[in-house]
């Protein structure tokens, strides 16, 4: 009774929606209908994903079923006092961080729920540990350690509505995208703004998985793949033998258990205009604001996994409970190479990171399955707008524009010397888990700084911050650094992370976030009464400053304009703010 009053309240949400291609699969055969451990998805049908507290409970018991081998972690807390909490797994139930860190397995982490409303990931998982803690799957601890985070978003996981995502099938409730503060926590891997987050990059640093799959479902056009996941592409990798190993040792097996299991896997790709699906698709690049442009950078394999929103819940936790499955069958086979891989990543010095990327102008051609669609004149929108009809229609060469532009490249310095005075940027840096040096002695170096020549701030405020972008000129000056500065290194695990967070013209950079909002501003002026003869003596003395103003008044409304006039004499003199618009860390290369 109560599956079938869920189901026709489900179909009656989805009306909207388009029409589905049925489906069937041997993934089907994972549910358990009755028994020891069942999950509340299983005893709805497939139809619903418990709330916060009976998901904590139901972590409870699986960890009360098998206490050998699993152990609850706190790791954080949310803005609202909720636990952030994570079940460990092992073989021998050695699951201290530096057991799991320096064990012969690999480790696989599992997260859930960074968008809550996505919380596919949470109930196969349950199903995935269910089976490990009843006997069922004892194969898959004597192969790998589990990380497993049901709910990262914890407090956006319990604002909870049936009518959180218009364009996608169940669960019958859901949570949302943002969290308690409205923030987007697959938009905060670099600046670390959310206790989430900052929990999430201590897991890693701890624990030191082998792969990590962040688990979301799609928002877009309609295709017939249920499962797709990504990673960075070879040619825009900027740790391109890791990659090389996901594509060698980790794709394959997934995408093989999946097909096997009857899902279609497919890549995670977007549209490029999404009232014409055959204008071609939109291949991604992530930066490191998102949790696999940010593992890319750390050198850990990291899997942004997307399943089909408008394919039925059920459907997406049985496939995302197979494409787990296969992720530890890879790491099972292949541990030692993608262990290798990962190790010759971080032993490579690069000199250059591509930091910013944009779509080719040319497209490539890609295979794929689609669905057919129409279109039809909407008397509620007064517009044309498409249909999709719920049949298949295969691409052989639909175009897609992978961003292989490169639009801004910097070069990667030895290090990076900060003022001890920002706190906030160091305090991060330490989050991240980068190598802090403290300097020690009085020590003269040639250190490039970056001068602001033009910003321009957002007009809204995007993820609680104002971002900011600029162009720089740089000069390099010996410079004297003391106890009042600390160092970071490049030629460090996470330097390429670092670079991007500390160069000034890295659009993830904690510069564009605004972590150095105060450089923007000068709280020392001047008065004209002294300023006048201040400046006609330094134009009588200094025939540089003289013939460069004396260039500057050829400019008709710079010669009119007395306070533009007064601001370019002010700039020349001793007396004008030496940090106003400059970086405040420098470079060494």
């Amino acid at each position: 009774m109560f599956t079938s009053l869920l189901l026709a309240t489900a179909l009656a949400a989805d009306a909207h929606l388009p029409k589905l291609i049925p489906w069937q699969g041997q993934s089907e055969a994972l549910m358990q209908q009755q028994g020891v451990l069942t999950t509340a998805f299983e005893h709805s049908g497939g139809m619903i994903s418990p709330d916060y507290q009976a998901t904590m409970a139901y972590l409870k018991r699986l960890q009360q079923a098998n206490p050998t081998q699993f152990s609850l972690v706190k790791i954080g807390q949310s803005d609202a006092g909720r636990d952030i909490n994570m079940l460990v797994a092992s073989e021998q139930g050695n699951n201290s961080a530096a057991h799991i860190a320096n064990s012969d397995k690999p480790t696989l982490l599992i997260q859930a729920g960074i968008h809550s409303g996505e919380i596919d990931g949470k109930d196969a998982g349950f199903m995935l540990l269910r089976d490990i803690a009843t006997g069922k799957r004892l194969d898959i601890l004597k192969s790998v350690n589990l990380l497993f985070i049901p709910i990262l978003n914890v407090d956006g996981h319990e604002r909870a509505s049936a009518y959180n995502r218009i364009n996608q099938r169940g669960p019958a409730v859901m949570g949302f995208r943002t969290n308690g503060q409205n923030l987007n926590l697959n938009r905060d891997f670099t600046k670390l703004d959310t206790p989430g987050v900052r929990a999430l990059a201590k897991v890693v640093n701890q624990y030191q998985p082998s792969l990590y799959l962040d688990i979301h479902v799609t928002d877009g056009a309609d295709y017939q793949y249920d499962i797709t996941y990504g990673y960075a592409p070879t040619f825009a990798s900027a740790t391109p033998k890791v990659t090389a190993a996901m594509d060698q040792w980790i794709a394959p097996v997934i995408d093989q258990k999946l097909e096997e299991m009857g899902h279609i896997p497919g890549p995670l790709v977007f549209v490029m205009d999404k009232m014409d699906f055959a204008k071609g698709l939109a291949g991604w690049v992530a930066g490191p604001r998102y949790s696999n442009g940010w593992g890319e950078l750390r050198h850990l394999p990291t899997i942004l996994v997307e399943n089909h929103s408008l394919k039925p819940y059920k459907q997406r936790v049985l496939g995302t409970y197979v494409l787990i499955d296969g992720a530890i069958t890879a790491l099972t086979r292949h541990g030692d190479d993608i262990s290798a891989a990962v190790a010759q990543s971080k032993a490579q010095q690069q000199e250059r990171l591509v930091v910013e990327r944009s779509y080719a102008k040319e497209p490539d051609t890609i295979a794929f399955k689609g669905i057919a669609y129409d279109y039809y004149e909407s008397t509620a929108t007064g517009a044309k707008e498409v249909r999709y009809l719920g049949k298949p229609k295969h691409y052989g060469a639909l175009p897609i524009f992978w961003q292989k532009e490169v639009k801004t490249e910097v070069d990667v310095p030895k290090a990076f010397y900060i003022p001890r005075q920002y706190t906030d940027v160091i305090a991060t840096l330490k989050m991240q888990g980068v190598e802090i040096e403290a300097v020690t002695a009085d020590t003269e170096l040639p250190l490039a700084q970056a001068r602001i020549v033009n910003h321009q701030f957002a007009q809204a405020p995007f993820e609680g911050r104002f971002r900011v972008s600029a162009e720089f000129d740089y000069s390099t000056a010996k410079t004297t650094v003391n106890q009042q500065w600390l160092k970071v290194s490049t030629t460090q695990p996470l330097g390429l992370l670092a670079t991007h967070m500390l160069h000034p013209e890295a659009p993830d950079s904690l510069f564009q976030w605004g972590f150095f909002h105060s450089i923007f501003q000068r709280t020392e002026y001047v008065e004209n009464y002294a300023l006048a003869p201040y400046a006609q003596q330094m134009l009588e003395s200094n025939p540089d400053i003289a013939e460069r103003y004396n260039a500057k008044l050829e400019d008709e409304d710079f010669a009119n304009d007395s306070d533009a006039r007064r601001a370019w004499l002010y700039a020349q003199t001793p007396y004008y703010d030496q940090h106003y618009l400059h970086y405040p860390i420098l470079m060494q290369f």
